[in-house]
C-alpha cells in the first residue's frame, strides 16, 4: 500500500501532468510536472484529526520559502463532514489571503468531486489512501499564473461549474489580499 505521500505524487503524475484531450491537449495543471521534477514542493502528512489544523498552518509557513511552490497536506483521520471542511478551509483563507497564503481543500466524501468530469478523467489510477487534502500556495503567483493561462484561452474548454469552483471562489477572496 502507497503512504499518502507517494499517493499525492502518483495523482500529479498521473492525474494532473498527462495532456488531456478535453483541454485541448494540455495539462490539469500545466505547472504540476515542474514542480514535481524541481521538487519546489512539499507533502505533510496528518494521520491525527486533532493535529490537521496546525499541519495546515505549518504548510502555510513552508509556502512562504521563496523556493515552494505548493505545499500539500494530507489528512488520513477524517474528521470533518465536507461542509464543515469547506467552512474551515473559508475561514483560513480569510485569515491567510492577506498574508499571501491560499489554501484549496479536497474532501474524500465530496461528491461533487466524485461525479463524473469527462474532461478530468483519471484513467484508471486511484489512490490507496482516503484523506482530506489542503492544497496550499502563494496567492499571489497562483492568480498571476491563473491569468497568464486566461490570457492563452487555457480555461475556454473547462466546463463553467468548474471554472467557478476553481478560479472564481478563489478570486473572491481578493479583497481581503488588496
Amino acid at each position: 500500500m502507497r503512504s499518502i505521500t507517494e499517493d499525492i505524487l502518483q495523482w500529479s503524475e498521473y492525474y494532473l501532468e498527462p495532456k488531456n484531450k478535453h483541454l485541448g491537449d494540455v495539462p490539469v495543471c500545466p505547472y504540476a510536472k515542474q514542480a514535481r521534477l524541481k521538487k519546489t514542493y512539499r507533502i505533510l502528512e496528518c494521520h491525527n484529526f486533532a493535529n490537521f489544523q496546525d499541519t495546515i498552518i505549518e504548510g502555510a509557513k513552508l509556502v512562504k520559502d521563496p523556493n515552494i511552490q505548493i505545499v500539500m497536506v494530507g489528512c488520513d483521520d477524517i474528521g470533518y463532514t465536507v461542509d464543515e471542511f469547506d467552512s474551515v478551509v473559508d475561514i483560513l483563507n480569510r485569515v491567510m489571503v492577506p498574508q499571501d497564503v491560499y489554501i484549496m481543500g479536497s474532501h474524500p466524501h465530496d461528491e461533487e468531486e466524485d461525479e463524473p468530469v469527462e474532461f478530468l478523467e483519471t484513467g484508471d489510477w486511484q489512490p490507496d489512501n482516503e484523506f482530506m487534502m489542503a492544497l496550499i500556495q502563494k496567492y499571489d503567483e497562483l492568480e498571476k499564473a491563473s491569468d497568464n493561462l486566461r490570457k492563452t484561452g487555457y480555461y475556454s474548454h473547462w466546463p463553467r461549474d468548474y471554472y467557478e469552483g476553481t478560479v472564481l471562489k478563489r478570486q473572491k477572496y481578493r479583497r481581503y489580499r488588496l
